[in-house]
């Protein structure tokens, strides 16, 4: 499977000839603020910042990073350049090719720089969580009871909406889990030779055979049907966002600090505690139990999705909105009277 990657391996490496390794002081902070930080920096185009995050998540965690750079290519950068997204994976499943080409430190550098420029599309996120948004739970509900060759004809349906083949294309691949928490049964052969079916190019379909496998993430599977979507739908332009500059303390950036760590969770506990206007919104829109979970959505949406050079096609935004009111709606706020991106009314209980 390799050998498909030929050319990017070949671009690849040429391009990384003509840049040397850039000088850079280790970050002082624990391995999942690093990681966090290069996936924000990257998502921003800050590329000094990610280069120094990914050199020094390498002294920290080793080849895990190779891991990591898969997916935040599939998560962030995805059909905003496929090119990008084979070239991460064609990097992080071939160890004897990066010794070749000057080794893991010289091609994690070059990886950051690469990722932080390229065009992104975070719509593998948004369609990965659909299944858990209120207008699909029947549609996810029926998925989760058909077999396996029921899904299929669902991802190939190009007659049924882009939100629907991806909940039936997460639970084909066996990273969908059931309303009850339990993981569903897929079968990965079978769901990438239907996107073969589909027209989806050899080294983006092998890309995303390696990526799946060894991430066991549903957004790797999203990114074809995107792919498949977006060619399909007209004409596609790179917008270039304006993402405000993140604070800094001790040097360190202060986007990477959003929801997934305990520095994080006690910092947004505490601005919740505190009479602001954030806890007045929240006493007047969200239930009690749900606050923490609703402001710490709320932190994430401000200060780590913001992206730069973001690519638009005929879905993107309706595929964002689905996305983040799938996210709110899990984390407890209540969404009254919403209409979706689907155009579909529904209401949220009391």
């Amino acid at each position: 499977m390799h050998a498909l990657f030929g050319e990017a391996k070949r671009v690849f490496a040429s391009e990384v000839d003509l840049h040397s390794l850039p000088p850079s002081e280790p970050i002082a902070a624990d391995p999942w603020i690093v990681s966090s930080l290069l996936q924000k920096s990257i998502r921003r185009g800050e590329s000094g910042i990610a280069q120094r995050a990914a050199l020094t998540l390498l002294r920290l965690r080793g080849s895990a990073i190779w891991r990591r750079f898969m997916v935040i290519a599939f998560e962030d950068v995805g059909a905003g350049s496929i090119d990008a997204v084979v070239m991460a994976v064609a990097a992080g499943s071939d160890a004897a090719w990066r010794t070749a080409c000057g080794g893991d430190s010289r091609i994690a550098a070059y990886l950051a720089k690469a990722l932080a420029e390229a065009p992104k599309d975070r719509s593998a996120d948004y369609l990965a969580c659909a299944k858990d948004h209120p207008s699909l739970n029947v549609f996810a509900r029926a998925m989760e009871n058909r077999s396996i060759q029921d899904r299929l004809p669902i991802v190939r349906g190009e007659f049924l909406d882009l939100p629907q083949r991806a909940v039936a294309a997460v639970f084909a691949s066996g990273f969908g889990s059931s309303g009850q928490g339990e993981r569903i049964k897929g079968d990965l052969p079978a769901l990438f030779a239907a996107f073969a079916k589909l027209g989806v190019p050899d080294d983006l379909l092998a890309a995303t055979e390696i990526a799946a496998r060894q991430t066991r993430e549903p957004i790797t599977v999203m990114v074809p049907l995107i792919w498949l979507e977006a060619g399909q739908g007209g004409a596609m332009s790179v917008i270039n966002d304006l993402v405000p500059k993140a604070e800094t303390i001790d040097e360190i950036p202060l986007c990477p600090f959003d929801k997934h760590t305990r520095v994080d969770k006690r910092a947004i506990r505490k601005l919740v505690d505190a009479e602001t206007p954030l806890r007045n919104a929240l006493n007047r829109f969200v239930a009690r139990p749900c606050w923490q979970a609703a402001a710490e959505m709320a932190a994430f949406y401000a200060d780590a999705v913001p992206i730069v050079r973001r690519l638009e096609w005929s879905l993107s935004h309706s595929v964002e909105a689905l996305g983040t009111e799938a996210d709110f709606y899990k984390a407890g706020t209540p969404r009254r009277h919403q209409t979706t991106a689907g155009g579909n009314e529904f209401q949220e209980e009391s």
